[in-house]
């Protein structure tokens, strides 16, 4: 055993004896750190796997929504342009003439008025 000091720090450093043969030592890790990282790394694992699982799952989700999404815009164009045609229609509605033509369309006339339908020829 071997005191450093280092600074105002006193630090404990245990001294091994040297090796006869000159080779460095392979020393094992003591049992509990071993274990230690071995426990360290299961949960990193499952970690990464949680983590790579849930990347996955939103990316799916997200995609569908975006599907979804482009349906929906879609869908809200087409109804514009109904809307669109429905306040002309109204416009239309509003005006005697157009009123007056749609009631002879269906089979209504004026007091003295007759209405002939001629027979579409072939040209």
């Amino acid at each position: 055993m071997a005191f450093v000091r280092k600074g105002n720090v006193v630090s404990f450093s245990p001294s091994r004896p040297s090796e006869p043969s000159g080779k460095p030592s392979q020393s094992r890790l003591p049992r509990n750190v071993r274990r230690r990282r071995l426990i360290w790394l299961i949960v990193m694992i499952a970690f990464f796997g949680w983590f790579l699982s849930e990347f996955v799952t939103q990316t799916g989700r997200i995609s569908a929504r975006e599907a979804e999404l482009k349906e929906k815009k879609a869908e809200l164009t087409a109804l514009k342009k109904e809307q669109k045609a429905l306040r002309e229609e109204i416009k239309r509605l509003h005006d005697e003439e157009y009123l007056k033509e749609l009631a002879r369309k269906y089979g209504y006339q004026e007091p003295g008025e007759e209405i002939y339908t001629l027979p579409e020829g072939k040209n």
